[in-house]
């Protein structure tokens, strides 16, 4: 009875992940939200500026050249490549982004990219512009964004978990608020192994809640994980799986990429008594555990 009344709660996604098993559904869904376009305070500038400069201050230390000269590799963009843009501006040599929704349309939003020249030409030492780029950037932004952005290889549909993308090829790997999404975060990370070179280093913020209501970031640890797969499996944008921090610094090590640091960045209240309404494997975990939220981990293949 309990196991009913919870399956009940979750109908909608349930009715709705049933639709899309159909692949006419589920192509339809995607086109309709493309044509709803992404968030847009996500395509002002100020947005991937910021998300550049968290990866940034966190990846550059962790090579001695820092982005120049990087092939790099974004997962889930979202709806502009501005932030793999911003570390071409940084000395990059390529960029290649894949996503498994078309949220971009054309080439994206028309003014972002000279925006972010600007910006960054205007404060070159926190933005790391490289040095041959700077005079151009101060110069003609626009005109160097258009090379910049035909520098950047945009794939999609394509998920992290099947891409066919070369063993070895990429020196830098990143995605912001992604990894939930995933429906095999073990399989996407063996993959992230599989497409680094020796030396590279991968960033990943990851959002530990459940999306539905962030006022209860741990209710979705209720279900059963067969519950939970009938209602999220088939809906891209959804939770689709519900690691935590420890099973995410187990796989990358396992993947063989040591982790370099794993910084928890939100937290919430937990006590023994909530603990005990979420299933078992969640029941197992520390208190201190289950509290974060979010996290930030950085990853390095030797």
């Amino acid at each position: 009875m309990e196991d009913l009344i919870t399956t009940l709660k979750l109908g909608k996604g349930i009715a709705r992940n049933i639709v899309l098993s159909n692949s006419a559904a589920a192509s339809l869904y995607q086109r309709h939200w493309a044509k709803q376009g992404y968030n847009p305070d996500k395509d002002q500038a100020e947005y991937p500026l910021s998300i550049y400069l968290k990866h940034a201050a966190l990846l550059a230390p962790q090579r001695s050249q820092g982005f120049a000269g990087a092939d790099v590799l974004e997962i889930g963009p979202g709806g502009n490549v501005g932030v793999g843009f911003l570390m071409l501006l940084a000395g990059a040599k390529s960029v290649v982004c894949l996503d498994v929704v078309p949220w971009i349309q054309g080439d994206g939003p028309d003014r972002l990219y000279p925006s972010l020249v600007e910006a960054a030409a205007a404060d070159p030492q926190t933005y790391l512009v490289a040095p041959a780029l700077l005079e151009r950037a101060q110069q003609d932004p626009a005109g160097l964004a258009r090379e910049l952005q035909g520098a950047i290889t945009y794939l999609c549909p394509e998920a992290i978990e099947t891409t066919t993308l070369p063993d070895a090829s990429q020196d830098i790997i990143f995605s912001q608020a992604c990894f939930e999404h995933f429906p095999d975060p073990a399989r996407a990370i063996h993959q992230i192994g599989r497409l680094l070179r020796p030396g590279g280093v991968t960033s990943h913020e990851v959002d530990l809640r459940d999306h539905r209501n962030f006022d209860h970031p741990l209710d979705f640890l209720r279900y059963s994980d067969s519950i939970w797969r009938m209602a999220t499996s088939n809906w891209p944008s959804g939770v689709r799986n519900r690691w935590r921090a420890s099973e995410y610094r187990a796989a990358f090590e396992k993947s063989g990429m040591p982790v370099v640091t794993l910084e928890a960045l939100r937290t919430t209240e937990v006590t023994a008594e909530m603990r005990r309404q979420y299933q078992p494997q969640f029941q197992a975990k520390s208190l201190e555990e289950l509290s974060i939220i979010g996290i930030h981990v950085i990853a390095r293949k030797p």
